[in-house]
């Protein structure tokens, strides 16, 4: 592309895009799959994970669409092509679909932001009221702060209209589309941290396998990753802009167009990861383990230890599940929580608790 601005040719663009659509459409089909093998009633959370890739397949349809015209229009200002009569309107059709492909981006995010608070908002059920309110207090700051995106953002060119009507150029304009730029990142990346710390805290407390702990603790890590792409993402666009033949002219999109892509793919597939879940849990359950004198264990609900042992089984982080509770949680979408997440949270030493109460029962063989 344009030497000037630093960007992509058209094909890296074309080849991201499709790449990135490609194995994130794998994915969501794989998990879309998945569950209609196992006939799950759609939740709240599912339907928010297919909301963000409809979102995110917009997104990268907008840059295959917006490249060709990208192209030709680079190759005018930089002299490469001459003028042709059909320039003003490319501009506009550009710069209207580069318009629209932010605002598909924050969408895809926010989406798996809230999907991943929904899916373990039933773990707190029983627990501290301190843990609900501070859930409801993340789900406030990302309502706010997916709002103030789209607030900074149609205010960068002055109006709506002046993206594609010359809005866009001169110094004041650049600043203020920096401010989008640094504030979006702001509020993605401290989102994405506050959403990771909950459940992180919550499961390092958990009496549980070491190995399956760990895949707990991996699946809400990955948001980092995310974290990583999005730091990319501000970075070559800050670099780019603060170049001197950049002065006055408007955020080069192919930058934003690459990281944003991959950012959203990654998040989509973030957001598919806990329906997969249940394939690592029903493999633990297939392998036997053995105590210290060689007698192996049952993990069931049938059938008692050979010779010794004890049985409990920890169904859920709180305690009860009250008819108030599922109520709320019917209106939540979350009456049909994926039974393989809860049995994520349950403990493999084998803590069983009823409705009402944790019964604990020992067998005590004497010699």
């Amino acid at each position: 592309m344009s030497s000037k601005t630093n960007g992509f040719a058209q094909g890296t663009v074309l080849k991201v895009a499709y790449s990135m659509l490609g194995v994130t459409s794998c994915v969501v089909l794989a998990r879309a799959g998945f569950e209609l093998s196992r006939q799950k009633r759609l939740t709240a959370s599912d339907a928010l994970v297919y909301f963000s890739y409809a979102c995110f397949a917009t997104m990268c349809a907008l840059y295959i669409a917006l490249s060709p015209y990208m192209q030709r229009l680079y190759d005018v200002g930089n002299g490469v092509i001459p003028p042709y009569p059909e320039l003003a309107q490319d501009n506009v059709k550009m710069t209207k679909m580069v318009f629209a492909a932010p605002c598909m981006f924050w969408m895809t995010l926010w989406a798996v932001k809230f999907s991943l608070l929904l899916l373990y908002r039933r773990l707190l059920v029983g627990l501290q009221r301190r843990y609900t309110v501070i859930w409801w207090g993340i789900v406030g700051i990302c309502v706010v702060s997916h709002a103030g995106n789209y607030v900074f953002y149609f205010r960068s060119c002055g109006t709506i209209p002046g993206f594609w009507t010359g809005g866009c150029t001169g110094d004041s304009a650049k600043n203020a589309q920096l401010v989008s730029l640094y504030y979006s990142f702001s509020v993605d990346t401290a989102t994405n941290l506050l959403i990771m710390a909950l459940p992180m805290k919550l499961t390092w407390n958990l009496q549980m396998a070491r190995s399956k702990k760990n895949a707990i603790l991996t699946l809400f890590g990955t948001g980092f990753v995310c974290i990583f792409f999005a730091c990319l993402r501000v970075a070559q666009v800050a670099i780019n802009a603060a170049k001197p033949e950049a002065a006055g002219q408007p955020l080069d999109p192919t930058w934003l167009a690459i990281w944003g892509m991959v950012e959203c793919s990654i998040a989509v597939i973030i957001g598919c990861c806990p329906a997969f879940a249940v394939l690592a849990n029903s493999s633990s359950r297939t392998k036997p383990t053995y105590d210290s004198q060689g007698y192996q264990k049952y993990t069931g609900s049938g059938g008692p230890d050979k010779e010794r042992g004890s049985k409990i089984m920890l169904r859920t982080i709180g305690s009860t599940t009250t008819r108030s509770t599922k109520d709320r949680n019917h209106h939540l979408g979350l009456e049909t929580m994926d039974a393989h997440w809860a049995e994520a949270h349950s403990s493999q030493e084998q803590l069983r608790a009823t409705h009402e109460g944790i019964i604990v029962s020992t067998t005590v063989v004497q010699k």
